[in-house]
Order: C-alpha cells, then structure tokens, then sequence
C-alpha cells in the first residue's frame, strides 16, 4: 500500500510538470497511415517519422534526396517477413535496391560483422550518391549505422527500426557502435542518419520480452528526468502487453519516445545531462554483455537500476521507499526477473565496468539518483564516483534484495 501512496503523491506534487509532449494528439492521429514527424534535438537532428502503417510513404522521403542506389541492410527473419513491403515500395518509385542480411546477434556486433558488411557494400559499388538503410533492432542498426560512417568517410544513412526498444529509445541517438572482448559498445563514433523513420506494424511480431524491455528503458526516463510521469508507467503496467491493440500499441510507443525528447531536449549533444540515459546501463551492459544477449537490454538495464537505486540508499540519498518503487514497478508489475544469473560473478561484473566506456580520469562513474526524478550531479556530469567496495556489496547483496522484495 505504501507504493501506491507514493504514486499519488508522486502525480499530485511533482516538481516537474508533464510536458505537452507527453500528452498524446488527437485520436485520429494514430490512424493507420497518418505520418508524424518529431524533431529529435540530437546534434546534428535528422526528422523522425513516425506512425502505424505509414511504409508507403517511404518512397517520397527517399526520392527527396536524389539516391543512386538504395542498399536495405537486415536479418534473415525479417527479410522473410517484411523485406518484400520496403521493395515494393522502392519498385514502386523506380528507386534501384539491393539487400543483404547480417548476423544481428549481441554476439555478432562485432568488428568481424562490421567489416564483412562493409566489404559486401563496397563490392557492391555503393557510393556517395547511394543511401544505406539500416531494417532491424538496435544489434542491426548500430553495426548498419557505424559501416555507414565509416566508408567512405560517410554514406547516407536511414535507420528504421523494428524493435519497440529500437521505436522508442536506440533510435533516438546518434551512437554507432560495435562490441569488444570486454565488454558493450566499445569502438564507435557519433554519426546521425538523414532521418529516422518507424513503422510500429513492424512491432507486432515482436515478443513480450523486447517489448518489457522498451518499457523499462520509458520507465528510466521518468525515474532521472520527470516523476510526475511513474503514475502514467504504473497505468500502462497494469494492462495486458502482450495483447496490445495497434493504435495502443503506437499511442504507448508515442509517448516512450516523448518522454526521452524531454531529455535530449536539455542535452542535444548527448555528452552533458543526457548522460542520465545512462541509469542502470553501467550494470546493465555487464549483465548483458555476459549473458551473450539472452537477456534482453532493457531487462538487463532494470536490474542494473535497482543495484543503482541500492547503491544511493547505502550513500544516504533515496529512501527505502523509493529503492521499494524499482523492484514494484520492474519485479512486481512488469514482472522482469530482476536477479543475477548465478553464472555472472561480482568480478565478472567489475572487471566489465572497469573497461566501461563511461570510464574517465576519475575512475568509473556511476549515475545515481539523489531523488525520484533527480540524478546527482557533484562534478557537473550527471555521473558519481562510488568506492569500489560499495558497489560490490550491493552487487553481492542483489539476489537477496530481489528475493525479500518479492515475498
């Protein structure tokens, strides 16, 4: 009961107001076929289109940018089951294509896959006049995205994602990345697409996991940037979700995406206030850099922030009671299994942090909340140095945590 009290609290007293964004337009506007546009804020800030059923539109927005060739980049699976809607399309428009398919696995984002794909487009005569389009998750459109950046020292690039966590949060970056042997994210650059364009038709096969995922990282964003919106969250998590309807489906992927605007908004550079994305992330990497994917990234970044919301209590910030709303929202209501495999030790864990790419001079650093809402912000990076003896409690302490959370 006392969870549910904190949640009305939360919506009657929050310090920050729902921004008009987060409010959803007119119910026509979730209509199959009607397009909306947002402006993402990133730097540089490539349009985002957005919508359900809205792929026939496609075609003008790649005719608009005068392309030679038009070079469709996804996996075996959805080349089988959605391929053929992106080529009738560009046939449609005498736009000239090729697909290829890559390995898209957490295991296959590597530097192996990244440089077969670019040695397949360059034998394929891309050039500065052809447009790459990146057709997958998040795995997919990093490798997709940083092959784009890198030959020719840059080939246009659309990102167009399939994944609710692609729809609604990896997308909405300019980070282009591979993994290495130690851990997530490693080797990459900062290189935007010339606009990024969803289609949530292409969400409904996707499974229940991916889409807890996506919801976990929408979560995130109000639990560093804006509290008033946990009521909202703990109303979606009170729904069947794995049985959402189209237009519920696009309206909720809306509003995830709004939230994280809210964000970028603050930080289009993605190096300064945006680095609160980050919140679970630096546990959240490790786990699933170790479970070689298994665990889905959203899933794995929930347990990563309630090591985080344990960690602030220990250093005398959040109460009890706001460490008690992570493990409801996450374990409880969206049901995510929130321990540590017994196969990830603590010093697996560490030794992944200490090559984290968050790393600096300092040391690692961590984002920690100093309040629901609010993350800690002593050196002006949004990040906090936490003794390293700290962290391995909690890390030690975790699965018990889970275990009396749940009783």
């Amino acid at each position: 009961m006392m969870i549910i009290i904190k949640m009305e609290v939360i919506a009657m007293n929050a310090t920050m107001k729902m921004n008009a964004l987060t409010v959803s337009p007119q119910e026509n506007d979730f209509a199959p076929g009607n397009m909306i546009s947002f402006k993402t804020y990133l730097s540089p800030d490539p349009t985002y289109y957005f919508g359900n059923q809205i792929i026939d539109q496609l075609g003008d927005l790649l005719k608009a940018q005068e392309v030679d060739r038009v070079f469709l980049v996804t996996n075996e699976v959805l080349k089988k089951l959605y391929a053929s809607e992106i080529t009738d399309v560009l046939e449609a428009n005498g736009l000239p294509y090729d697909v290829l398919t890559i390995p898209d696995s957490e295991h296959d984002k590597s530097f192996t896959t990244l440089e077969n794909l670019c040695d397949t487009l360059v034998g394929k005569f891309v050039t500065k006049g052809s447009i790459i389009i990146g057709f997958g998750g998040g795995c997919l459109t990093n490798i997709v995205g940083l092959a784009a950046a890198l030959i020719f020292r840059g080939i246009r690039y659309i990102e167009m994602p399939t994944t609710f966590m692609g729809v609604t949060d990896s997308c909405l970056s300019n980070k282009q990345a591979v993994n290495g042997k130690h851990g997530k994210n490693q080797y990459g650059t900062y290189y935007a697409p010339i606009f990024l364009f969803s289609d949530t038709k292409f969400l409904q096969t996707e499974s229940l996991p991916g889409r807890k995922s996506a919801i976990a990282e929408g979560i995130k964003n109000a639990l560093i940037n804006d509290a008033s919106l946990l009521p909202y969250y703990q109303e979606v998590l009170d729904t069947d979700l794995d049985h959402l309807d189209p237009r519920a489906l696009t309206e909720l992927a809306y509003n995830i995406i709004c939230s994280k605007l809210e964000i970028l908004k603050q930080d289009p550079s993605e190096k300064h206030f945006a680095m609160a994305l980050e919140y679970g992330h630096t546990f959240g990497h490790a786990i699933e850099f170790f479970s070689e994917g298994r665990i889905p990234h959203g899933i794995a970044v929930a347990k990563g922030m309630c090591i985080a919301a344990e960690i602030s209590r220990k250093l005398g910030y959040m109460t009890q009671e706001e460490v008690d709303l992570h493990y409801s929202m996450f374990g409880k209501s969206l049901k995510i299994d929130l321990k540590i495999p017994e196969s990830i030790s603590v010093d697996d864990i560490m030794d992944t942090i200490l090559a984290d790419n968050k790393k600096t001079v300092k040391g690692v650093k961590y984002v920690i909340l100093e309040r629901l809402g609010t993350c800690l912000n002593p050196d002006g990076d949004f990040q906090v140095c936490v003794d390293e003896d700290l962290v391995r409690q909690a890390l030690r302490e975790h699965n018990a945590k889970v275990d009396a959370q749940l009783r």
